[in-house]
């Protein structure tokens, strides 16, 4: 029986005494991660100041638990009802990232950040999760129903997590929400700063003379944690735009020669499985060649690697992110002749998985990509734009499938291109 609004007092007593705690006897050292965004944030911050006070090393933040958090809260919205997940419920979504033990705590009814912190203080159970010393990570989920408006959800990790490679521009202002790149008519660079809520704050420039010439999104080509561009010059030399963490790009370097022939770059995607970004392209064949980043700024090997053959049949290629919740990089590609869009997962193993049809009818749209998390919910999106300049937005639900599509802009149009 779904829960009354009215039983609430009692419901949320009997839920203060539930507590899931699965732990390993080892604790492990974590990476560094971003932390969560928006309210989410608001309370990983809030936890970590209570860890603080304890003198309890901090937690770090991962998309996976993240994702994992927010998609529970989720169900509890939607199904109108209060209660934990299963340990195995939160192994099938994060251990593939390298958590390798989970604990939970949920809360309903409170209405920001600070209430919620203070109702899991109070109690004893989930003060004693906040405070436990083997966890090393934490994710966080909020959602809004019916029945107790707010629903509150930490699930807590203990392990070291994955690093993954973000689809899309990334976050190119510092702020830890993924952002939006577009190429103007007049040619001037635009980024669009996201909220993490699908929309975005006040655009920057950040090139006001780029000129006609595509921008590709790299990731993190340089290591320096912010992520770059790149850009095919009419000479056929690859230049390498780094971000510079504020919206802006610093001066351009050359990082490669003879790129003139190839018709569509694919950058940031980790194919060989070191976890550095690197670039595909394609060539008017349609043959695929891997050209293996360094992490660094440049490159393992100068020469291209062909990975694959019978491309020229697709366009709108694009790196989206881990789209299927495996830690790993996929690409997406629209089939011209029938507009069918397809997912083709990497392994890992400097090799592509079975590829898999996950849209159709999408030829109508004038630009398709890989937008990265622009939810905040640590999965990755699909952005599309059709003929009139609406921008619509498919969040991924990380598990190689979409959730409702959403509106979130007009006027784009305008834009030679966008990514």
């Amino acid at each position: 029986m779904a829960p009354s609004p009215t039983r609430r007092p009692a419901l949320l007593r009997r839920a203060t005494a539930a507590l899931v705690l699965v732990l390993a006897a080892a604790a492990l050292v974590p990476t560094s991660a971003s932390a969560a965004s928006g309210t989410a944030g608001e309370v990983f911050t809030l936890t970590n100041a209570e860890r603080y006070k304890a003198g309890v090393r901090a937690l770090v933040s991962d998309p996976a638990l993240d994702a994992a958090a927010a998609e529970w809260a989720r169900h509890l919205a939607a199904t109108c009802t209060f209660e934990h997940s299963t340990s195995q419920w939160r192994s099938s979504r994060v251990a593939a990232y390298g958590w390798v033990a989970t604990g939970e705590n949920i809360a309903a009814g409170q209405p920001d950040a600070q209430s919620v912190m203070t109702a899991w203080m109070n109690s004893s159970g989930h003060k004693a999760n906040i405070l436990d010393s083997r966890y090393t990570g934490l994710g966080v989920g909020v959602a809004t129903g019916s029945c107790y408006r707010t629903y509150w959800v930490q699930i807590f990790g203990i392990g070291s997590p994955v690093k993954k490679l973000s689809g899309g521009a990334g976050d190119l202002t510092g702020d830890r929400n993924a952002d939006i790149v577009a190429r103007t008519t007049a040619g001037e660079l635009k980024i669009y700063p996201g909220n993490a809520r699908g929309g975005f704050t006040t655009p920057l420039t950040a090139a006001p003379a780029w000129g006609s010439r595509p921008f590709t999104t790299l990731g993190d080509f340089t290591g320096d944690g912010i992520p770059d561009l790149g850009r095919v010059e009419t000479t056929g030399a690859l230049m390498l735009y780094a971000g510079d963490g504020r919206g802006g790009l610093r001066a351009a370097v050359q990082i490669g020669k003879g790129w003139s022939g190839f018709t569509q770059l694919v950058g940031g995607i980790d194919y060989s499985g070191d976890r550095l970004p690197d670039v595909i392209a394609r060539t008017a064949t349609g043959t695929l060649k891997l050209y293996k980043g360094n992490g660094k700024g440049g490159w393992l090997s100068g020469n291209g690697v062909q990975i694959g053959s019978g491309w020229s049949g697709y366009d709108s290629l694009s790196h989206v992110g881990d789209f299927t919740g495996d830690s790993r990089g996929d690409v997406i590609a629209r089939k011209i002749s029938d507009g069918t869009l397809w997912l083709y997962p990497t392994t890992g193993k400097s090799t592509w998985g079975k590829p898999v049809q996950i849209g159709r009818g999408w030829q109508s749209f004038t630009a398709v990509f890989g937008g990265g998390d622009l939810t905040g919910d640590g999965a990755q999106d699909v952005v599309a734009r059709t003929p009139d300049g609406t921008l619509v937005l498919y969040p991924g639900n990380a598990r190689g499938g979409f959730l409702a599509r959403q509106t979130i802009g007009g006027g784009w149009n305008t834009m030679s291109q966008i990514g």
